[in-house]
């Protein structure tokens, strides 16, 4: 009898359906890595073309105009709609007409007509050039002229051309006023090509200004606000954590600069996405916070709540078992042998640092990337221990009986404490966008600041710490600390007309508001026991993060760290003799112990977990 050897239908289903599978998964990867080679030419030509941009105007200043006029041309080859470039070779004919040329070309009349040429009109045809002539220069004093009536105009590329041959002719001439002036030129061109949406010239233009004045610090910020969005645009799509970090330093230092908000929206969506479709389910319901946290909407909360549901089947938050016994006074007496703890970093060994006292810190888990709650005990052989899960910004009541923080699980979001007697925790408010939490000195109120108007501007509000407990509004500001005993709380922010912004001081009633330092980026300001000085961190005063204290009457700044890598986070111990901080000076997070009045940093221990994120973090010192 013959049999039938042909496969079965069901079997040729499942054969298509894994080959279209194959097929779909291939496509995908050439998709992804097509985008990721664009998004890599498109750095590498926006470097060519701010290269190129130096290049030429370094030529033009130095009189090498044919170098000059090469450099352009490079441009336009690389972007066609170059602006700046052809307004160069605009300026390169006005010099070619006023007969500055015979030092570095055989004729004026040769340098114009390189100049047409490359400057050709949209249909190809050159520029006349019976409009070019060799008439000689009139002196720097019409230079001078044209360049103040240029500038009370508001007309900076003509003011820039007058003040270069104004160099060009005579260096000498009113050299101060023309620097400054040229310093003005660069800076207000920068910010039309800004508004333009051309940062690539701007951030040229801005580094020419900083050439000349190295220690402008308000050209120095908008600077790096260009460069770290730049950076932003290369990095979106390709590397979305990169694109976080980098959206949260700027909106860090300004919440309105252009599109940042929304776009840190987007990326902690996008991010989200991708980690759900990776089954990173605890991780995607951090990253929809995130992103609702900077503005709710209705599609994002369904997407949390789906990874917060399947986060929860994958495992729960939970409280450490051994959290009730590591926030007495005494814990973390015995050593690394105890329990698990071989797992953690060991303790370091100051020298002569400091060696009593605990420090509790937040740090992101290396691996869940969730946030948690750490307590290390200072000169003891024990390393770091975990307390709470899913948590964040720690703040022990002078009593200690009683640990406020930032709560981060879903179901929880806001300010919650937790009681190591008896294992309570309550929740204090339901914003997610409340940070900070700081006790006063009788442990009845906390103060915090939060993003959570309808304005989305940073208020600091002072509320009752007990479930329900009325909030009230204080005034605007960020990074708030209550005084060790006195009604006085300092913390970041601006006067009454968004001016004079650095660090200030208030009553919680609101009265007795006075300024305390005048740089806008000073942060994280933490109160001494005594009140005699606070500690703080900022990234505006010498070039990159450091530590610094100001004495809270003669208001004199003092410098406590000194290194490139970032000094983050301060916090003064119970004697007011240390301030500990974070920092990556030797490539990986660890805690360091510098004395209050300056001297050498000790090492006091890694840090457990990832401080990348750090201004989601805090440390605290406590006896």
């Amino acid at each position: 009898m013959a049999h039938d050897s042909r496969f079965p239908a069901w079997a040729w289903w499942i054969i298509g359906a894994l080959t279209i599978l194959a097929v779909s998964i291939l496509i995908f990867s050439l998709v992804l890595g097509v985008r990721a080679g664009q998004q890599q030419v498109e750095i590498e030509r926006r470097q060519q073309i701010g290269i190129a941009l130096q290049r030429a105007t370094d030529f033009q200043a130095e009189g090498n105009l044919q170098s000059a006029l090469d450099e352009y041309q490079k441009i336009l080859i690389l972007d066609p709609s170059n602006d700046l470039a052809r307004q160069g070779i605009e300026d390169l004919l006005m010099l070619a007409r006023s007969g500055q040329t015979a030092a570095v070309l055989p004729t004026a009349t040769s340098v114009a007509t390189t100049i047409v040429t490359t400057a050709a009109t949209p249909s190809g045809s050159p520029t006349a050039a019976a409009a070019v002539t060799t008439t000689p220069t009139s002196g720097v004093a019409t230079y001078w002229v044209t360049a103040q009536s240029a500038a009370r105009a508001g007309r900076w590329q003509e003011v820039l051309t007058n003040l270069l041959l104004i160099q060009q002719t005579d260096p000498t001439f009113n050299r101060a006023e023309v620097t400054d002036q040229l310093v003005a030129a660069y800076v207000n061109l920068a910010l039309e090509k800004d508004n333009a949406d051309n940062l690539e010239e701007a951030l040229a233009l801005y580094e020419k200004a900083l050439a000349l004045k190295p220690n402008a610090e308000d050209i120095a910020r908008e600077r790096d606000l260009i460069e770290q969005y730049l950076d932003v645009l290369a990095y979106t799509g390709v590397d979305w954590p990169v694109v976080i970090r980098k959206l949260q330093e700027i909106y860090a230092l300004e919440p309105d600069y252009r599109d940042v908000e929304q776009r840190l929206q987007e990326a902690h969506i996008a991010y989200a996405d991708q980690l759900a479709a990776e089954e990173a389910w605890c991780m995607a319901q951090d990253e929809y916070n995130q992103a609702i946290s900077v503005v709710s909407a209705p599609e994002i909360v369904a997407k949390r709540d789906v990874a917060q549901t399947q986060c929860q089947l994958a495992a729960g938050a939970t409280l450490d078992p051994t959290a009730l016994a590591m926030l007495t006074p005494d814990a973390g007496t015995g050593d690394a042998s105890q329990g698990d703890a071989t797992t953690l970093p060991a303790f370091v060994d100051p020298g002569d640092g400091p060696t009593s006292g605990r420090i509790f810190y937040s740090a992101d888990d290396a691996v869940s990337r969730r946030s948690q709650i750490m307590m290390l005990a200072v000169g003891k052989t024990a390393p770091a221990q975990a307390v709470l899960a899913d948590a964040a910004q720690p703040a022990l009541r002078g009593d200690g009986g009683r640990l406020a923080y930032r709560n981060l699980r879903s179901d929880m979001a806001g300010l919650s404490a937790f009681d190591p007697g008896t294992g309570l925790q309550l929740r204090f408010s339901n914003y997610a966008e409340d940070t900070l939490p700081r006790w006063n000195s009788a442990g009845s109120r906390l103060v915090f600041a939060s993003n959570r108007e309808g304005d989305r501007r940073w208020r600091i509000y002072v509320m009752w710490a007990e479930q329900n407990g009325g909030t009230e509004t204080l005034t605007f500001g960020e990074s708030p600390d209550w005084h060790a005993s006195a009604d006085l709380i300092v913390f970041r922010g601006c006067d009454e007309s968004g001016n004079r912004c650095g660090l200030w001081t208030i009553s919680s009633n609101g009265a007795n508001a006075a300024q305390l330092t005048a740089v806008p980026a000073d942060d994280r300001p933490h109160w001494s026991p005594t009140g005699s000085f606070v500690a703080f961190m900022s990234n505006a005063r010498d070039g990159n993060y450091e530590i610094y204290t100001v004495d809270a009457t003669s208001r004199e700044v003092t410098r406590l760290t000194d290194n490139p890598a970032l000094d983050v986070l301060p916090a003064v111990s119970p004697d007011g003799r240390w301030v500990a901080f974070a920092s990556n000076r030797d490539g990986a997070w660890k805690l360091y112990a510098v004395p209050s009045s300056g001297g050498e940093a000790r090492v006091l221990a890694p840090v457990v977990g990832d401080l990348s994120n750090f201004l989601q973090h805090s440390l605290e010192w406590v006896d």
